[in-house]
């Protein structure tokens, strides 16, 4: 057998945009001009993303910008090892639970956790692909990335396991190609499909990433198993990724029986951190065209909010936009606040859609108490006297402090806000107290854009803070 994989079509977009140094398809596409130049003698149009190319539409006709390959500040792309920042103990850890996979053998099972932006997917899909690659003599291994999110039923997953790995090249001449549904069939028939399929491979990956959002935990049970079951003889190891600290305590007895794991919790970038990963990334750009304060000011930003690298390479790339959007030639301090102004406003008027009138109240608290106070951290108890003015200042019922807690945590969830437990001192007691994770300006103007609070104006906010 030659060493073959499956990929699914976001998979092989990660295998086209990334490189290793191992695979001809993980080459990057370079700025280098494509295409001939027009009539008139002037070289192709750019893409922004390094593609050259002629545009005969004038409205879509673009100037040079200042993107040279735009893919390495998108989410999602995966670097090479070297772009890689302060995550080598991790890289470390998954490789040897993967080891024996390169060999024909079982991999162990990895169950990780940790804050959004921490590099868990990044880091588990960059190792699978290094071991795929790594694979002896005629090893096959297969591997797959599945978002739960979007695949959260035990089908749904199942089918989606098997279409990804259902390469025609992993069929002998003869051999009747297994055929794998969106939907149709039984559960047990789903499954037959995926152990046919996997019979042809001698081990597997298979990453499950905000596995959380499964319906059921029954389908980690079947994969764990599936081996000492007789169902495969394909050895299948499970990188299972969550932002829930708890999640895997929480799984069914008989799952977390069968589901046994290496525990791995990804801690968050800090802002020196963020700044390499960044300066990693830079070459996206043009020469010359970033501005010296844009990736320390981008770090900062980001480092502030958990030390997210998602965010900060959203906020990296969207400033960049925005500089071409305008016409300029250079990426400025000033691009990068205007660029972090907008994606809060975004963000949080996402949070915020088809919410109760109660969590905007309350959210309205937390931005006043958060811009006119001196405190980071706000205890549960000050939040609520400013909440109930708020209420009370636009005639609104207003809840016990029992639900107010229930809405600091929904919102703690979301990222909105940060909660810690703190000891007031001698007859003081443990409180917990509360910090905004967003710009409080932002928050206060798409609160306010509820006519519901339009009688209340920032001034009357300072008293209630």
């Amino acid at each position: 057998m030659s060493n073959g994989t499956s990929t699914s079509d976001e998979s092989r977009d990660l295998d086209s945009t990334s490189s290793d140094g191992q695979d001809d398809r993980s080459r990057v596409q370079t700025s280098e001009p494509k295409g001939s130049p027009d009539e008139n003698g002037k070289p192709p149009s750019s893409d922004g993303d390094g593609q050259q190319f002629k545009v005969d539409d004038p409205l879509f006709s673009q100037r040079k910008g200042v993107f040279q390959n735009k893919e390495m500040v998108r989410v999602g792309w995966v670097p090479d090892g070297d772009r890689i920042v302060g995550r080598d103990d991790y890289i470390s850890t998954i490789s040897s639970c993967l080891n024996d996979a390169v060999y024909g053998g079982a991999p162990n099972h990895i169950s990780i956790t940790g804050k959004t932006g921490t590099g868990k997917s990044l880091v588990s899909r960059y190792v699978t692909r290094r071991a795929v690659n790594a694979a002896v003599d005629d090893i096959r291994i297969g591997h797959t990335y599945l978002d739960c999110s979007k695949s959260s039923t035990e089908v749904q997953v199942i089918s989606t396991i098997g279409q990804q790995l259902n390469d025609e090249d992993i069929y002998d001449e003869d051999e009747d190609i297994v055929k794998m549904p969106d939907t149709g069939l039984p559960k047990d028939k789903f499954y037959k499909r995926l152990w046919q399929i996997l019979d042809h491979y001698d081990s597997a990956i298979i990453i499950l990433d905000e596995v959380d959002l499964l319906k059921s935990d029954h389908v980690l049970m079947s994969l764990a198993k599936a081996v000492e079951s007789n169902d495969t003889s394909c050895q299948i190891g499970i990188i299972a990724i969550s932002n829930q600290i708890n999640f895997f305590d929480e799984l069914n007895p008989r799952t977390k029986s069968a589901f046994q794991t290496q525990e791995l919790n990804f801690d968050p970038y800090n802002a020196n951190q963020i700044q390499e990963i960044l300066r990693g990334r830079d070459d996206a750009f043009r020469d010359g065209v970033l501005t010296d304060e844009v990736i320390p000011l981008v770090a900062a930003f980001s480092a502030q909010e958990h030390g997210d690298a998602r965010k900060a390479m959203r906020l990296f790339r969207t400033a960049g936009e925005l500089a071409d959007r305008e016409g300029a030639d250079m990426v400025e301090e000033d691009h990068v606040r205007r660029a972090q102004d907008a994606l809060e406003k975004d963000r949080f008027r996402d949070f915020l859609q088809g919410t109760p009138t109660q969590m905007k109240a309350a959210c309205l608290s937390i931005a006043a108490k958060s811009l006119f106070s001196r405190d980071d951290y706000i205890i549960t108890g000050e939040l609520y006297d400013a909440y109930q003015q708020i209420t009370n200042a636009i005639d609104m019922d207003t809840i016990g402090i029992r639900r107010f807690r229930d809405i600091l945590d929904e919102m703690q969830l979301s990222q909105v806000i940060e909660t810690k437990e703190v000891n007031m001192g001698k007859g003081g007691g443990r409180h917990n107290s509360h910090r905004l994770l967003h710009n409080p300006e932002a928050i206060l103007d798409i609160v306010m854009e509820d006519s519901r609070f339009g009688d209340i104006s920032k001034s009357s906010l300072k008293r209630f803070a």
